[in-house]
């Protein structure tokens, strides 16, 4: 009886110390993003919409369509438990793996790579990569909250094995970027989880660098970005074009921009400016003051998440939010990296501003899970 009554009191005092309401402060932070990104849509997409399909609002529209269908999963899933997310992660992690697999086999190309799969019986597609990148935060988390055996193997040779599978399947779509993000996403996790760093590179540093090689040497598309990256006199008429255009219009916007919707390069010259490149766009229009701002708003968003992490209820929680904010983070300076031309060209999208539909709706997906974590977060002065 005594023993029941203590357990009940501690279980008392824990509630106490739980705060059970949503950190409010990562919620406005993502409607913000959200409503510059969509706005900033609207005016980098203009004349494409217009050029292709006679209607300046076709990138808009959908935007927003998948925004308000991300919105609505953001809401439901910030109040689901996250002992839900845990029971299913190896679930989800093999839902992705297999549709993976069916990308290979049964999957359309939009240009080199061969990554997106059809929503039968609609006209919509998605990235089955794009998936896995909450897969491997999830199945990462899971396994080093549930799995306490050390040695090689444990530590070692079955996280390896979760976190180089997809990335191989990834890369087999011809997908580099997408394998990029999956690796670092998922060597961060495993660093996060205690793993010896020594081990990390002497092991999966020899596995990085093989591939590496074997994929430049039978992928002639990605070795040519390469060379003309490192390359001073590459022709920027094709080679360097989207590059190119890119940092005219950061250039050009000097500090102050040219003005919302007043943008010059996205008129044709700088390709699908909506895209990946959308950052640039925003420097034009917004100046070196708007750049500082953007990254500013990118730079609070990483730090909450990981003072949500660092306050989570339980191990799986915190690696589960500090893989999210990760994946975030990775994703935000990569894209600016890109656009900049500090590193070679990889096709990777800016989160939130960057139109697509099933990249938003999964982000927005994930940002409800960081909500979830918030809301059971430790009350710590």
């Amino acid at each position: 009886m005594k023993t029941y009554i203590s357990n009940n009191v501690l279980r008392k005092k824990e509630k106490k110390h739980i705060k059970n309401e949503i950190d409010k402060v990562y919620l406005i932070l993502i409607l913000v993003l959200l409503a510059f990104g969509t706005a900033m849509v609207f005016s980098a997409s203009y004349p494409n919409a217009v050029k292709k399909f006679n209607d300046g609002f076709y990138y808009l529209k959908r935007q927003v369509l998948f925004l308000l269908i991300g919105l609505v999963l953001m809401y439901i899933f910030s109040n689901i438990s996250t002992e839900i997310y845990e029971k299913f992660s190896p679930y989800y992690y093999g839902i992705c793996i297999v549709l993976l697999i069916i990308v290979l086999f049964g999957g359309f190309s939009e240009g080199v790579a061969k990554r997106w799969l059809g929503v039968p019986g609609t006209s919509l597609s998605f990235q089955p990569s794009e998936l896995m990148k909450l897969g491997i935060i999830l199945i990462i988390s899971y396994f080093s909250s549930r799995v306490k055996k050390k040695g090689f193997l444990y530590e070692i040779v079955i996280p390896g094995i979760l976190l180089f599978l997809p990335c191989a399947l990834v890369l087999l779509e011809k997908h580099l970027s997408g394998t990029l993000i999956l690796v670092f996403i998922g060597l961060s996790l495993l660093f996060m989880s205690g793993i010896s760093v020594k081990k990390m590179v002497i092991t999966y540093g020899s596995v990085g660098i093989a591939g590496a090689i074997l994929f430049l040497i039978t992928n002639e598309y990605a070795m040519k970005r390469i060379l003309s990256f490192i390359n001073p006199s590459a022709d920027i008429l094709s080679d360097k074009w989207q590059t190119t255009q890119g940092l005219y219009a950061i250039g050009s916007g000097g500090f102050w921009g040219k003005g919302f919707f007043n943008s010059v390069q996205k008129f044709s010259y700088v390709s699908e400016p909506q895209n990946d490149f959308i950052f640039t766009i925003w420097c034009e229009e917004m100046g070196y003051i708007g750049a500082i701002f953007l990254i500013a708003l990118y730079a609070l968003l990483i730090w909450r998440g990981f003072i949500i992490a660092y306050k989570a209820q339980n191990f799986f929680d915190s690696m589960l939010a500090f893989g999210i904010t990760m994946q975030v983070g990775i994703q935000t300076i990569l894209n600016m990296l890109v656009v900049t031309d500090l590193i070679p060209n990889t096709g990777i999208s800016l989160p939130f501003f960057s139109y697509g539909g099933s990249s938003l709706v999964i982000l927005l997906f994930e940002m409800g899970i960081m909500l979830s974590i918030s809301r059971k977060s430790r009350m710590i002065n």
